[in-house]
């Protein structure tokens, strides 16, 4: 096996400098949306972390941002897994029945009815939020979904079917709700 030349910062076909340019703002967000800021920083950084180690697996172009959400995807797994761990572990230590709170930071919300969609979302399964998100947030195909989940094309399409009725229920059922309310309100207002 014959080994190719290599240049700084570079293995292979791909340049690892111009890949973390190229692609690191869309990583950080993907793990910016999915957990703390402290914790998307960290799982950014593992995810060049084994692009570096595996460069030569990097596909070129576009494809490379699947690739690297894929990692994500995984890393962001193995995070949890381990916040898990820690959490149980520091409950039989504490030797208390308090609910440790999330690790994740309330997500920026700019207006009422991004609320109302984080909420809703919220309240579905994971699987169902996490296939919505890749589709919706992170703009990617239903191809470049099925290699992160490591699942069929055909199963992200109905996956991903079933998720928007899911959140679509969830935002019925939300202005329902918000719906009743207002005309509670207003009848009470209205028989003074």
């Amino acid at each position: 096996m014959t080994e190719r030349p290599r240049t700084e910062g570079s293995t292979g076909d791909v340049d690892f400098d111009a890949l973390y340019r190229s692609q690191h703002r869309a990583v950080l967000a993907y793990c910016a949306r999915r957990a703390s800021r402290a914790d998307a920083w960290d799982a950014a950084s593992d995810v060049f972390l084994v692009a570096w180690r595996r460069l030569d697996d990097v596909p070129p172009g576009e494809e490379a941002t699947a690739w690297l959400l894929g990692i994500a995807y995984r890393v962001l797994a193995n995070q949890r897994r381990s916040a898990s761990r820690s959490r149980r572990l520091f409950r039989r230590m504490a030797a208390t029945d308090s609910i440790v709170s999330s690790l994740a930071d309330e997500p920026i919300i700019r207006n009422e009815e991004e609320a109302e969609v984080i909420a809703s979302l919220s309240r579905l399964r994971d699987a169902d939020k996490e296939i919505l998100q890749l589709s919706l947030w992170e703009e990617l195909n239903p191809e470049e979904i099925a290699g992160i989940l490591g699942i069929s094309r055909n199963a992200v399409d109905q996956r991903y079917l079933r998720a928007k009725k899911r959140l679509s229920r969830e935002m019925d059922r939300k202005s329902t709700i918000k719906g009743r309310a207002t005309h509670m309100t207003s009848r009470k207002g209205g028989a003074a």
